[in-house]
């Protein structure tokens, strides 16, 4: 497990752009505006997500 879990990091993090994105996300989870955080859980979600799949193999 943990080396899928890392997996998943390393798989976000060589994407320089998608690692900002999901920073970001992870900076706007803790807004106050609940339009914010939605919008920023939604979208690390699906980031996550994405590196899991290719992960396991696309």
């Amino acid at each position: 497990m943990f080396y899928r879990q890392w997996g998943v990091v390393v798989e976000i993090e060589r994407h320089p752009g998608t690692a900002r994105r999901l920073h970001a996300a992870e900076q706007a989870i803790s807004r106050p505006d609940p339009d914010v955080r939605e919008r920023a859980v939604r979208e690390a979600g699906e980031i996550v997500r994405a590196a899991h799949r290719e992960v396991a193999g696309g």
